[in-house]
């Protein structure tokens, strides 16, 4: 999913490009509670919050820096958790072994191993940990490996 906004979201405004952002941030784990289109206080605590994960000015306004920093987040990879298997824990479970975690062998199995060593980044980093490589586990993962 990405996402363009033809005009500066905030609070007040409303329409369609309003429900697009609210779904964008339920998806990735912020709480504007409705998505019903209306840019309200709620919506623009979880865009704040958003904003502050992400190093933005967290200023609850929705314009280009923070719609690119949303589309950056959405195609971060999917949930990842016990039992997972395929490319994607191959690529979690060497961004962990190179950053000090172990995660057993680099085999693509997200097995007991690996989410012990996400629930040891989790905590290393601040997040919640659940032991699940959910939306704010990838961006801080993405954060770390960015060129700067």
């Amino acid at each position: 999913m990405s996402i363009k906004f033809p005009r500066i979201l905030r609070l007040g405004t409303s329409g369609e490009d309003v429900r697009t952002l609210q779904d964008a941030l339920t998806q990735l784990g912020y709480n504007p509670e409705a998505i019903d289109g209306v840019f309200g206080p709620q919506t623009q605590t979880a865009v704040t919050t958003f904003q502050r994960d992400k190093g933005l000015i967290p200023d609850g306004i929705v314009g280009p820096a923070t719609a690119a920093a949303l589309n950056r987040a959405l195609v971060l990879p999917a949930y990842l958790k016990l039992g997972s298997r395929g490319p994607e824990v191959n690529v979690l479970q060497a961004f962990l072994q190179q950053s000090g975690y172990d995660t057993g062998p680099v085999d693509g199995i997200f097995g007991p191993k690996t989410r012990d060593a996400v629930i040891s980044f989790q905590r290393d980093y601040g997040l919640l940990p659940d032991g699940i490589a959910g939306p704010r586990t990838w961006t801080v993962i993405y954060e770390l490996v960015r060129p700067r």
